[in-house]
């Protein structure tokens, strides 16, 4: 193979590799074109390293064991993308390997002067000729760009994390756990505060629009996990969204705040989750609790024994709360199960669960 067609190949991996760091980094949205690291590192770490987590039989070792994925796959893409770019760099500086003084014997010699001049640390001797010296500063360009982006990119993972959770870990204190729509609406009942229900659902709904914004640009904020595998946050959303669903159609009264509250996280939500689950999910999966009247009767029960009125026609009321909960409980269960994570859990019948260990 000549020399200029080694050094188009390693222009052409320079170019493809950071045009991948710059649309995963950079763009904020998901581009699934060329190369891409992170989904090849997800699909190729996810399920298997999930399967090892789940044989784990202490709950509070098996969600670190789940939540130590993302982190991981973290530094392994941005491994992955610097050795891309110093191979691509090595073999534009093997393809010129003339130019340097004193001369670069291998092609291994080649990619470690290629590594020295990406980590600025500069390339030995000198190095002759106009083409080769600009390819040896790009080189060190790269490096401290890569430096400047990746910090950059570390920033916004731990804010658009720690904005996720927050509400999360509000909800934790709010509920039993696992979470259930018809535990909170019980709760603020039981508080006397159900003219609080309005700003709940609002919070609820910039929560949804900002998940949707910032999953969509930085696809690997999906793999991490919330701190309490009881009260994972796409399961938190669905026992809010269940609320909603479950106010809207069967409490006759509810505040005006609350009822409109309601519609919106829903429309909200529902899109959030049809747009996440096209773009992530992968197959259908319908609930198996979508059209249960005996769930849904012992709810309405359960919210008049804490002092909700409800709507009497008890059928109707099942239709509407049918057709609510049709609009995002299958991009819910799709979601879930390409996470692993369990939004069963949120249906409320099953007793509460027993301390993390």
């Amino acid at each position: 193979m000549t020399d200029w067609v080694i050094g188009l190949l390693g222009g052409v991996l320079v170019l493809v590799t950071a045009a991948d760091i710059f649309r995963s980094l950079l763009v904020p949205r998901a581009n699934t074109r060329v190369l891409r690291v992170g989904p090849v590192l997800t699909a190729l770490m996810f399920a298997g390293w999930q399967a090892v987590a789940n044989r784990i039989p202490r709950p509070r070792l098996r969600q670190t064991v789940r939540a130590s994925l993302a982190p991981l796959m973290l530094v392994l893409m941005l491994m992955v993308w610097t050795a891309l770019l110093i191979l691509g760099f090595g073999l534009v500086f093997w393809a010129e390997r003339g130019s340097f003084q004193p001369a670069l014997p291998t092609i291994g010699d080649a990619i470690y002067a290629a590594g020295s001049a990406f980590s600025t640390l500069g390339v030995n001797g000198r190095v002759h000729g106009y083409p080769t010296r600009m390819a040896v500063l790009v080189c060190s360009v790269a490096g401290l760009a890569i430096v400047t982006v990746v910090a950059t990119f570390v920033i916004s993972i731990q804010s658009g994390y720690g904005r996720r959770e927050t509400l999360v870990l509000r909800l934790e204190s709010h509920v039993t756990l696992p979470p259930a729509g018809i535990a909170i609406l019980e709760t603020y009942a039981r508080e006397g505060i159900k003219d609080r229900l309005g700003p709940f659902f609002e919070a609820w709904e910039l929560w949804a629009a900002e998940i949707a914004i910032s999953h969509r640009a930085f696809p690997i904020l999906l793999f991490f996990r919330s701190n309490d595998e009881r009260c994972e946050w796409l399961a938190a959303l669905g026992a809010v969204l269940d609320a909603a669903a479950l106010l809207d159609a069967s409490v006759a009264d509810p505040p005006d705040t609350a009822r409109a509250g309601a519609h919106f996280v829903l429309r909200t939500g529902a899109r959030m989750l049809g747009d996440m689950a096209a773009q992530f999910a992968v197959g259908g999966v319908e609930p198996d609790d979508l059209a249960d009247p005996a769930r849904f009767r012992r709810h309405r029960e359960r919210l008049a024994g804490v002092g909700y009125a409800l709507v009497p026609d008890e059928q109707a009321a099942f239709a509407a709360y049918e057709t609510r909960r049709r609009s995002y409980a299958a991009a819910l269960a799709m979601l879930g199960s390409r996470l692993h994570i369990d939004v069963d859990q949120r249906t409320g019948d099953a007793p509460d669960s027993e301390p993390l260990q």
